[in-house]
C-alpha cells in the first residue's frame, strides 16, 4: 500500500496560521512594524553606534564587517575605487560618520549617506578609464514629480548611486557601452543604454492597473480609459506563485461575475461562466488564446501575460454567434524590444490534501445506528448479539482481537464473518504531490524581438491505492521579425503533451475516482477490513473492495499532443493603416487504453471457495481522436486624427473549420492480465467509430470615435454563417453600439480633481446569437439509429435494424441574445483608488425546447423548437487601491458581483412544478416548512393529516411540517402553480453575492499576498442519503447524522432514522436546508527577494523565495459533509496545499 506520509499532520505544522483572526491581527501588525520602520530610516545613520577593532585589514574587510553589524550597505565602482590599503582601526560607540571618516583618513575615496546605502567614490586613474564618462539626470515620476530614492545602477557591477530628494542623480566612471538600471519599489525597472549620454532623465511608471492600462479587446488593444464596453482584465501578478494545474484555478475570483467550475483530479480543468445563467441548453463563453480558439487547461499559466474578459455584448459582438455569453481572451507573453536576454527560472513543491473527507460512523456506532434503524421500522435488531459481541471485542481492543472469525452458530455454511473497525476514508485517501518546474528565455533588439518557454507539472493525486497521476509537458515559442520598416512576420508555435493515468472504472459500472466515494456510502461497512489477516483481499459480493480495484482492477491512461502552429504577417503599407494576417493550424489528438483486470475477493470463508471475481470477464480497450483545425484571420484597420477629433475604423474576415474523427475498439478475456492487448484477447470485439465536422465564417468591423478622449462612440457589427444550422438560416447580422462621456476632462470638473481625478460613464447595447444550442455539429438534421442485436440471432447472423430519429423542426435556428449595459470608472485621489460598477440585462430569446406533443402514433420524439425566453439580470463592482510610503508598497483590489435568471416564456398551461414556468427564478427549490420534530404522541394527535405525504404512521422524532393553506391536511396538492398544497419556495440554490479580496503589500523584498474569495448568499439542498443518514440498509451513516432523535435525545437535529430510509421524513423542507455562504482564505504567500548586494557578483539579476497555501481555513454554516466549492460528494475533492518555492532571474 503506497502513502505518502510528508506532512501528513499539516494541520499541526501549520497551526500559527490557522485562524482568520490570527492572520489579519499579523498582517495589520507587519504593517504598522513597517511604517514605524520608514520613519526611522532617516535617523538610522545618526542613532545607529558602530564598534570596530581591526588590525592590519583591507578596507573590503572593514567594509564587510560594517554590513554585518549594521543595516547600511555599500556601492561602488572597483575600477576608480581601491579598498586594497590595510588599516588599523579601534573604535567604540561610533557613528557611520565617524567610522567612515576614519577609515577613508590619507585616501581620495568619499562617501554619500542615503538612509542605509552608502556610495564610496574615488579618482580616475590610468588610461582604461579614458571611455569611461560621468552621467547625470533627473528622476521623475509620470505626475512630473521628482522621485527621490531612486537606485540608479550599472547593470551587472556595485557602481551605483541614490536619487536626492529633488530626483537628481550623478554617477562616475560609467563605460560608454554599459546599461544604467533604474529602480525603485512600485515601480517599473528601466534600463538605459549610455552610449554616448551624459545626461539621461528618467520617468518611471507604476505598475499598470490604472487607467492608462492597455487591454486587449476584439483583434486589437484599447486604453482602458477610452473603454465604454464592460471589460475586466487581469495581468499575470495573479497566477505567479501560486500551486495551480490550470488557468481556471487561477482566475477564481479576480475577475466579477466570471465564474469557474473546477474539476479537482489530476488532469481534470475548468468550465467558465460570464455573468450568470445562459440558456436553458447550456452555454459558455468563447475562449481565445492569441486570437485562436484554443483549450486553456491545456496551456501553461506561467506563459500567460493577460487575461481579459469581454462581458457586454458590444465588448463581444465582433465575434458573432460564439461569443453570447461573453469572450475571453487570453494573451501569451512575448520578447519586448531593446530588452537585454532574460532568463527566468522557477520551481515549487506542493502538499496538498482533501479540504474535507467527510467521517464516517465507526463500527459501534454503526451498529448501533443500524439496529436502532430497524427497530424504528418496526423489526428487531439488525445485527445478531453474537456479531455485535464480537464487533465490540475488537473495537475495544483490535490489537488482541480479528476482524475476522467464525461462528457455526451464526454462518452454518462456514462463512467467516466480518467484525472490524476501518475507517475507509482514511484507507483510500493519502496526501498528494505536486511538482513543477517553468524556465523562459526573453529579450529583442530593434528588429527582433523573442519568448520562448518549458513547463513542467507532475501531479499526484489522493488515491492511496493507484498512483492516480497526471503530468504535462508545455513548450512555447513567440517570435517577432522587423523585416522592414513596413512589414513585420511572427510566428507562433505551441506543444502540449500530457498523461493521465487513473485507476480504471472497469466493466462494472465505476466511472474512476468518484466511485471511491460512492463505494465509501454504499455498504462499505466499517466491519469489513481492506484485507484478511491472510492478506487476501477482503469483500462483500456485488459491493466491492474499492481498495483493491484500485490496486489491481487495471489502469485508465489518456495520452494528449496538442500542437499549434501560427504565422502572421502585419503591413503598414501607408500611414495609419494597419493590415494584419494570421494563419493557425491545430493537430490534436488524444489516445486512451483502459484494461479491466481480473481478480478476486473472498468473503472470508475456510478455503476461500467463496470467491467473487471482479470484472468477469477481463478485457482491453483502446480509443483515438484525432482533431485538425484551421483558423484564418485577415483584418486592417485605419487610425487618423484631425485635432480633437480622433477616429479608428477595423474591417476584417474570420474562417475557420475543424474536422473530427474517432474510433473505438474493445476486445474481452485476456489470455493474461498483465498482457492487455487485443490481440491477446480471445472474447468478441466490439468496434466503433465516427466522423464530423464544423465551419464558421464571418465579416466583422468596428468604428471608434471620440471627441479630446471625453466623448466616445464605437459600433461593431459581424456577419456570421455557421454549419450548424440549415441553409436558409445559417447566417446573421449581430450588431452592437456603445458609448461613454468622461465627463473629469469637462471645465466644470477642474474644481473636484484633486480629489475625483476620474470620472466616466458608459452605455451599450448589442445583439448576438447562440449557436450551442446542441451537442451534434449538424442539429438539424435527424440522425436514424442503427443498432446490431445481441440476444438473439437470424439466420445464423445477428440483426441489424434502422430506428428513426427525432422530428426537426423547419424554423430551427440560433437563439437570439440581447444585452443592455450601464456602468461607471471613477479614480480618485490621483487615481491611486479606482472603481468600477455595471449594472446589466441580457435577454435569451427562442431558446430550444421540446415543441407541443404529437400522437403517439408517430413513432419518433417530438421536433424541437425555438419556443422559450429567459432574462438575466445583475450587477457587478470593483475596486483597486494602491498607494507607496517609501520603502513599503501596497494595494487592495475588492470585488463582487450578483445576478439572477427567470423564466419569461415557456410553454406550461398548466403550470406544473416539476417543468420551467413562466416567472420561475432559476434554482428556486421548493419545499416545506418544517417546526421541528413531534415530541409528543399529543403533539401528533392535534397536528393535521401528514398521511399524503407517507401514508404509515407517524411517530415521535418524525417531522413537523406547517400547514401553508389552512386546510386539514399536509400535501402537495396537484403541484402546480394555483395548487402547491403546503409547498412553497423555501430557498435558491444560485450563489449570490460572489465577491474576492486581494491584499498585496511589499517592504525590503519581503513581499505578502492574502487572497480571500467567497459567496455571500446560496441555499442548499442536497436531496443526499449522506445527509438524511441512510436510504436503505446497504448504505453507511455519517458522524454528522449521528444527531438523531431518540427518547435520550429529543434536542436532535435530525429526525429518528428507519431502515429503508423511505418515510415522509425525507421531503424537501427547511429542515435540511443549508446555508452555503462562505468565506475563504484562497491563498497566503509570503515571498523573500534577496538584496542585489548579495548576488552582484553572480550572473543572477533576482534570486526570491517564497512559501504558499491554498485553501487554507474556510468560515461557513455549512454541514461538515461539504466543501462550499463542490457539494457533490461523488466528485473529486477540493485540495488544501502547502507550496515552497524558487524564482531565479539571470
Amino acid at each position: 500500500m503506497k502513502k505518502t506520509w510528508f506532512l501528513s499532520d499539516y494541520r499541526y505544522l501549520f497551526a500559527c496560521i490557522g485562524k482568520f483572526l490570527k492572520i489579519m491581527r499579523l498582517t495589520v501588525f507587519l504593517i504598522t512594524l513597517t511604517c514605524l520602520q520608514t520613519f526611522a530610516l532617516s535617523n538610522y545613520a545618526q542613532t545607529q553606534k558602530l564598534e570596530l577593532k581591526v588590525t592590519n585589514a583591507s578596507i573590503t574587510e572593514v567594509l564587510d564587517r560594517i554590513e554585518n553589524q549594521s543595516d547600511f550597505f555599500f556601492f561602488y565602482n572597483n575600477k576608480n575605487v581601491s579598498l586594497d590599503s590595510k588599516v588599523s582601526l579601534e573604535l567604540k560607540d561610533k557613528t557611520i560618520n565617524e567610522v567612515l571618516d576614519a577609515l577613508f583618513a590619507g585616501t581620495d575615496i568619499s562617501y554619500t549617506i542615503n538612509n542605509r546605502q552608502i556610495v564610496l567614490s574615488g579618482s580616475v586613474h590610468g588610461s582604461s578609464l579614458q571611455q569611461e564618462r560621468t552621467v547625470s539626470g533627473k528622476v521623475n515620476d509620470d505626475s512630473g514629480q521628482p522621485l527621490p530614492g531612486v537606485t540608479v545602477l550599472e547593470k551587472g557591477t556595485i557602481n551605483g548611486t541614490i536619487t536626492d530628494f529633488d530626483g537628481n542623480y550623478t554617477i562616475a566612471n560609467v563605460p560608454a557601452g554599459s546599461t544604467l538600471v533604474f529602480s525603485f519599489v512600485g515601480m517599473r525597472t528601466q534600463e538605459f543604454v549610455v552610449g554616448n549620454q551624459s545626461t539621461i532623465n528618467v520617468v518611471m511608471e507604476e505598475d499598470a492597473i490604472g487607467i492608462e492600462e492597455v487591454v486587449a479587446i476584439g483583434y486589437g488593444t484599447q486604453k482602458r480609459v477610452n473603454l465604454s464596453g464592460a471589460v475586466s482584465s487581469v495581468s499575470s501578478d495573479v497566477l505567479e506563485d501560486r500551486p495551480i494545474t490550470n488557468l481556471g484555478q487561477g482566475l477564481q475570483g479576480t475577475i466579477p461575475n466570471l465564474q469557474v467550475s473546477q474539476n479537482y483530479a489530476p488532469g481534470q480543468g475548468a468550465t467558465f461562466n460570464i455573468r450568470g445563467t445562459t440558456s436553458l441548453n447550456g452555454g459558455s463563453p468563447l475562449v481565445l488564446v492569441d486570437g485562436v480558439v484554443q483549450d486553456p487547461n491545456l496551456l501553461n499559466p506561467d506563459d500567460v501575460e493577460s487575461v481579459s474578459v469581454l462581458k457586454d455584448a458590444a465588448s463581444a459582438a465582433i465575434y458573432g454567434a460564439r461569443a453570447a455569453y461573453g469572450v475571453i481572451l487570453i494573451t501569451t507573453k512575448k520578447g519586448k524590444r531593446e530588452q537585454a536576454p532574460k532568463l527566468n527560472v522557477s520551481s515549487s513543491y506542493t502538499v496538498t490534501s482533501a479540504t474535507n473527507i467527510p467521517k464516517y460512523a465507526d463500527s459501534w456506532e454503526y451498529i448501533t445506528y443500524m439496529n436502532t434503524a430497524s427497530i424504528n421500522a418496526g423489526g428487531s435488531n439488525y445485527f445478531d448479539k453474537r456479531l455485535m459481541d464480537h464487533a465490540l471485542k475488537y473495537y475495544e481492543d483490535p490489537v488482541n482481537n480479528s476482524p475476522v472469525y467464525y461462528d457455526p452458530e451464526i454462518d452454518t455454511n462456514g462463512k467467516y464473518n466480518y467484525a472490524g473497525n476501518t475507517d475507509w476514508a482514511s484507507e483510500l485517501y493519502q496526501n498528494g504531490i505536486l511538482k513543477q518546474v517553468n524556465a523562459s528565455l526573453s529579450g529583442g533588439t530593434e528588429k527582433i524581438q523573442y519568448f520562448m518557454s518549458y513547463g513542467y507539472l507532475d501531479q499526484n493525486g489522493f488515491l492511496s491505492s493507484y498512483d492516480d497521476t497526471y503530468r504535462r509537458h508545455n513548450i512555447n515559442l513567440n517570435l517577432n521579425v522587423d523585416v522592414l520598416e513596413w512589414i513585420s512576420v511572427s510566428g507562433r508555435a505551441k506543444y502540449t503533451y500530457s498523461f493521465e493515468d487513473h485507476p480504471s472504472g472497469g466493466s462494472n459500472g465505476w466511472s474512476g475516482i468518484s466511485e471511491y466515494s460512492g463505494q465509501l456510502k454504499n455498504d462499505l461497512r466499517p466491519l469489513m477490513p481492506v484485507r484478511h489477516p491472510d492478506g487476501s483481499w477482503a469483500g462483500q459480493g456485488s459491493f466491492t473492495n474499492p481498495f483493491a480495484v484500485g490496486a489491481e482492477g487495471g489502469y485508465d491512461q489518456r495520452k494528449v499532443n496538442d500542437l499549434w502552429l501560427t504565422g502572421a504577417v502585419e503591413i503598414r503599407p501607408i500611414k495609419d493603416v494597419k493590415v494584419n494576417v494570421d494563419y493557425t493550424f491545430n493537430p490534436y489528438s488524444w489516445n486512451k487504453e483502459r484494461t479491466s483486470r481480473l481478480f478476486s475477493e473472498y468473503w472470508a470463508e475456510p478455503g476461500k471457495s467463496n470467491i467473487y471475481p471482479w470484472v468477469n470477464p477481463n478485457s482491453v480497450a483502446l480509443e483515438n481522436s484525432n482533431d485538425y483545425y484551421k483558423a484564418l484571420n485577415a483584418y486592417a484597420d485605419y487610425t487618423k486624427s484631425l485635432e480633437d477629433h480622433n477616429f479608428k475604423v477595423l474591417v476584417g474576415y474570420n474562417q475557420e473549420t475543424k474536422d473530427l474523427k474517432w474510433f473505438y475498439a474493445k476486445r474481452e478475456n485476456l489470455i493474461d492480465n498483465d498482457l492487455p492487448a487485443i490481440n491477446r484477447a480471445t472474447g468478441e470485439d466490439y468496434v466503433n467509430g465516427s466522423a464530423s465536422s464544423w465551419a464558421v465564417q464571418g465579416a466583422f468591423f468596428r468604428f471608434n470615435y471620440n471627441y479630446a478622449e471625453k466623448y466616445f462612440l464605437e459600433a461593431n457589427g459581424r456577419y456570421d454563417s455557421s454549419s450548424k444550422f440549415p441553409k436558409g438560416d445559417r447566417a446573421e447580422f449581430f450588431p452592437s453600439v456603445s458609448a461613454a462621456w468622461r465627463f473629469s476632462e469637462e471645465g466644470f470638473w477642474d474644481g473636484l480633481k484633486h480629489v475625483v481625478s476620474e470620472a466616466k460613464l458608459r452605455a451599450s447595447y448589442g445583439s448576438l446569437g447562440n449557436q450551442v444550442v446542441s451537442s451534434s455539429d449538424f442539429p438539424y438534421i435527424s440522425n436514424y439509429g442503427i443498432n446490431t442485436a445481441t440476444s438473439y440471432m437470424l439466420g445464423g447472423i445477428l440483426p441489424v435494424s434502422v430506428s428513426p430519429g427525432s422530428l426537426v423542426s423547419p424554423s430551427f435556428t440560433w437563439e437570439e441574445v440581447n444585452q443592455w449595459n450601464i456602468g461607471a470608472d471613477v479614480g480618485l485621489w490621483e487615481n491611486k483608488l479606482l472603481a468600477t460598477v455595471d449594472v446589466y440585462q441580457r435577454n435569451t430569446i427562442g431558446m430550444l425546447t421540446s415543441g407541443k406533443p404529437l400522437p403517439a402514433v408517430l413513432g419518433t420524439g417530438v421536433p424541437r423548437e425555438n419556443a422559450a425566453d429567459m432574462k438575466t439580470y445583475g450587477w457587478e463592482f470593483t475596486a483597486t487601491w494602491k498607494d507607496r510610503i517609501k520603502d513599503f508598497s501596497y494595494n487592495v483590489s475588492f470585488n463582487i458581483a450578483d445576478y439572477q435568471s427567470e423564466i419569461t416564456k415557456f410553454d406550461n398551461p398548466t403550470g406544473d412544478l416539476g417543468n420551467y414556468y413562466v416567472g420561475q427564478k432559476i434554482n428556486e427549490i421548493w419545499g416545506y416548512e418544517a417546526s421541528g420534530l413531534f415530541q409528543t404522541e399529543e403533539e401528533i394527535a392535534n397536528h393535521v393529516d401528514q398521511s399524503k405525504l407517507y401514508g404509515g404512521q407517524w411517530n415521535t422524532g418524525d417531522v413537523k411540517y406547517v400547514n401553508q393553506n389552512d386546510d386539514d391536511e399536509i400535501s402537495w396538492g396537484s403541484n402546480t402553480l394555483s395548487d402547491h398544497g403546503d409547498k412553497l419556495i423555501i430557498g435558491n440554490s444560485t450563489p449570490r453575492y460572489q465577491y474576492g479580496m486581494q491584499i498585496n503589500s511589499s517592504w525590503k523584498g519581503i513581499d505578502l499576498n492574502l487572497f480571500f474569495q467567497g459567496v455571500g448568499k446560496r441555499d442548499l439542498w442536497t436531496g443526499s442519503n449522506r445527509f438524511f443518514g441512510i436510504g436503505s440498509q446497504w448504505d453507511v451513516p455519517m458522524k454528522e447524522t449521528l444527531d438523531y432523535w431518540s427518547e435520550d435525545n429529543k434536542d436532535a437535529r435530525l429526525p429518528r432514522p428507519y431502515i429503508n430510509g423511505g418515510h415522509g421524513n425525507r421531503q424537501v423542507s427547511t429542515l435540511y436546508l443549508q446555508d452555503a455562504s462562505y468565506i475563504r482564505l484562497k491563498q497566503l504567500t509570503l515571498g523573500y527577494t534577496l538584496p542585489e548586494r548579495w548576488i552582484y557578483r553572480s550572473p543572477i539579476d533576482k534570486v526570491r523565495f517564497y512559501f504558499t497555501g491554498q485553501n487554507i481555513f474556510t468560515i461557513t454554516k455549512l454541514s461538515d459533509l461539504y466543501d462550499p466549492e463542490n457539494t457533490d460528494l461523488m466528485s473529486y475533492p477540493v485540495p488544501k496545499s502547502y507550496s515552497f518555492g524558487l524564482n531565479l532571474t539571470f
